[in-house]
């Protein structure tokens, strides 16, 4: 086969496609579990404390080892966490001020609750419809949906 004829092939479409577009998959994330829980700088307790993180705070995977987690927060800081302290129930964390919270997924519906900036709510579906997604707030156990535009964690 000719180098011209190769080109042309339903193969070379192929190989193209696998080359050039990376396949999209969805974030891994995890959940603070203790009460108080601090991150370090690498992976042992030997290294610099970065800071402490509360109950239900949600973190991105970055890399998994034994014991440890390389994680990355809201803001975009990168740290480690102890397996131990950490759980895969799911949360989020609101990005601004008066996060509503909707009886429905639609500004038209019913109000159920006013979330601050920075709270971590439950996520009940990582589904988004029409960029809507489910949670429920951890204090007062109300369910609903907020715009997952407000939120980091998804």
């Amino acid at each position: 086969m000719s180098i011209n004829r190769f080109f042309q092939t339903p193969l070379f479409v192929i190989l193209l496609v696998a080359v050039f577009i990376q396949p999209v998959s969805s974030a891994e994330f995890i959940a603070v579990k203790s009460k108080k829980t601090i991150l370090y700088e690498g992976p042992s307790d030997t290294t610099s404390k970065e800071f402490i993180v509360t109950e239900s705070y949600p973190l991105q995977v970055l890399v998994k080892l034994k014991d440890w987690v390389k994680v990355k927060d809201h803001v975009g800081r990168m740290s480690w966490v102890k397996v131990q302290d950490t759980s895969i129930e799911r949360t989020i964390m609101t990005l601004k001020p008066n996060v509503i919270v909707f009886y429905k997924a639609s500004f038209s519906s019913v109000k159920l609750a006013d979330v601050g900036q920075n709270v971590a709510l439950k996520l009940l579906s990582t589904v988004q419809t029409d960029g809507w997604i489910e949670v429920k707030t951890l204090t007062q156990n109300i369910e609903g949906f907020i715009r997952a535009q407000d939120v980091w964690g998804i």
